[in-house]
């Protein structure tokens, strides 16, 4: 397992006997300074200036159950958990999609700050249908600035191998380092080009590195939460994270999340039998949420009254109205892209899909409906305490701790609070 801590300062190139002398030349008070003494004293500044440019890795395992770190015991998570910090449990935002919450990671915002609010939903500005990395060719999607953005304007080389939306430019600005996604890549090769960036001469390092791996989702989709699968997809990720940390020869910090987890599927909604997508009304159908935009307020009422001929069953679904949005799913701005009515399903209910397919299990629910849904937070390094243990709290937060890490000047205007991880810090 790789050093995660502050090396001796014999590191920085320090010895013992260099510490002597300049222990010596104090105590003496001497102002007679030897070009040696010149030396160690100039050594010492490098030293510290080199603690405050130590890697930050930011690592997120889409679709890992808070859950899975006690059914699976995946061994290298949790050493690094044990000797670092391990909160209770990450609480996703709504809905508990991979982008809003990868989004609202790394802007602090909640989704109806930042613009994603779902995997697939709509713009009545644009006119169109969002779909996964639109933000790249138009930046009207997201509308926060995410944290490889802050970085690189306050001169904090960053390097980014996938995350959602990282080809996505504001104001201009991208990382440094920037890997355009791939889903078939495999796990390793990720590690292994993240191990590049931290061998790198050190005024080309980034100082700021993401990393996001899906395998672990996309078994759990395929087979369920308590499938072999999904046992074997762990075990290959932690493998390859303790190979990966073995390799880190330097001090890092690393932050290790999930953005959501997962639970059963085993019913759909036929919701077409009685709402129908014209062009009045535009229905964007998420899996776990039907969003309901209506083009003028005749639409509106035609769409209320389609509802009130569902069947009413309080297991299956709920329906919400504008304005009247539960307050926890902080849906409360209105934007081109908040819907008039929400049908949020409950599991293990998903709305149909026009192809008819059930997956085994899925997310995107309201985290408060399942603690299937809990994600992960790890953390360990020199920044942070040992073994410490944190209660749950929302990933809106993660975004000020990441901030103050990165010594980057305090963010206004975000959601998320330093005040709630500051007690993780050393």
């Amino acid at each position: 397992m790789a050093t995660t801590g502050f090396q001796k300062v014999k590191s920085c190139g320090v010895t013992p006997w260099h510490m002597d002398v300049f222990n010596h030349s104090v105590k003496t008070k001497t102002i007679r300074y030897t070009m040696k003494q010149i030396l160690i004293i100039s050594l010492l500044i490098v030293c510290k200036l080199s603690f405050a440019k130590i890697p930050l890795i930011l690592l997120s395992i889409d679709g890992f159950s808070n859950e899975y770190l006690s059914k699976f015991k995946p061994k290298n998570m949790l050493l690094l958990a044990n000797e670092g910090v391990l909160a209770d449990a990450l609480t996703p935002v709504f809905p508990s999609k991979t982008f809003p919450n990868h989004l609202s990671i790394i802007t602090g915002r909640y989704p109806n700050q930042h613009g994603i609010v779902h995997n697939r939903f709509y713009h009545r500005d644009l006119d169109k249908y969002y779909h996964l990395g639109a933000a790249e060719n138009e930046g009207l999607w997201l509308t926060a600035k995410p944290l490889w953005e802050l970085a690189e304007k306050n001169n904090i080389t960053s390097a980014i191998y996938f995350w959602p939306e990282s080809q996505a430019k504001i104001d201009g600005k991208s990382a440094t380092y920037n890997m355009p996604y791939k889903h078939e890549t495999p796990n390793k090769k990720r590690f292994d080009k993240i191990l590049t960036w931290l061998n790198l001469p050190l005024q080309k390092r980034p100082e700021f590195i993401m990393g996001y791996f899906s395998t672990i989702d996309s078994a759990g989709h395929s087979f369920g939460p308590n499938s072999k699968e999904v046992r074997e997809a762990i075990v290959d990720f932690d493998q390859l994270l303790g190979d990966f940390l073995a390799k880190i020869d330097e001090p890092v910090n690393i932050v290790l999340v999930s953005d959501h987890g997962m639970t059963n599927v085993s019913h759909s909604i036929k919701w077409q039998e009685y709402i129908t997508e014209n062009k009045k009304l535009v229905v964007s159908n998420g899996g776990t949420q039907l969003y309901l935009y209506a083009k003028n307020v005749s639409a509106l009422n035609d769409a209320r009254s389609q509802l009130t001929k569902m069947p009413k069953d309080d297991n299956k679904f709920t329906v919400h109205q504008n304005n009247n949005f539960p307050k926890h799913w902080q849906f409360i701005k209105n934007s081109p892209v908040m819907p008039d009515i929400i049908l949020n399903a409950i599991p293990p209910y998903v709305f149909e899909s026009k192809n008819g397919h059930v997956s085994k299990a899925t997310h995107g629910y309201d985290p408060q409906l399942t603690q299937d849904l809990e994600a992960i937070f790890i953390a360990n390094g020199p920044a942070f305490k040992s073994d410490f243990k944190i209660g749950a709290f929302e990933n809106i937060h993660i975004f000020p701790l990441l901030v103050k890490i990165l010594n980057i000047p305090e963010v206004k205007n975000v959601d998320g609070k330093l005040s709630v991880l500051k007690p993780i810090l050393k």
